[in-house]
């Protein structure tokens, strides 16, 4: 009765053990589904530049967080810059297409990694404002900064540039 026993698991063992074409397909399928999942988040989160393919002028989408408070209006008239009594009448400040404000600093900063230096605070032209991009290392003095929208205002290379405040950190003085 023992060896029945024996010889009726050594049996079922076999029947469960998969052959190699068996493992090599459901591994197959596998890597289609997270292929197709991975392409699937890549369209949803690149949805505001369709029919893009990777490294064809398309954006960072971790930049498009800096768009949230950024209106497409026209900038503000005289008229508004006389409500505010505190802004600075005698010092115009730097062209700025969007007509943000921004509160002034003085302080060196450098990227956490590679980011974007653009001509105005936005991202919706993608990369045709792109000027150039900071690495980490590399510094600029940022001279605004806009909690609100997420963006800073920055002087490189005697340029007035902008770029996401999130990408940047305070460099040391010692640099």
């Amino acid at each position: 009765m023992r060896r029945n026993y024996e010889e009726e698991r050594a049996s079922t063992l076999e029947d469960e053990k998969l052959n190699p074409i068996q493992t090599l397909v459901t591994m197959v399928v596998i890597v289609a589904v997270v292929v197709i999942f991975c392409f699937v988040v890549w369209k949803v989160t690149h949805a505001n530049s369709p029919a893009a393919l990777p490294g064809q002028n398309t954006e960072n989408s971790i930049d498009s967080i800096a768009d949230w408070g950024v209106q497409s209006s026209a900038p503000e008239t005289s008229a508004g810059a006389a409500e505010d009594p505190i802004s600075s009448a005698g010092d115009p400040e730097p062209d700025n297409p969007l007509g943000m404000e921004f509160d002034p600093v003085d302080e060196i900063v450098t990227a956490k990694d590679v980011t974007n230096l653009r001509s105005e605070p936005s991202t919706d032209q993608g990369q045709l404002t792109v000027i150039t991009q900071l690495s980490n290392g590399q510094n600029a003095r940022r001279i605004g900064i806009n909690p609100d929208t997420g963006w800073s205002q920055l002087e490189y290379n005697g340029q007035v540039v902008y770029a996401v405040s999130q990408y940047l950190t305070t460099a040391d003085a010692t640099q």
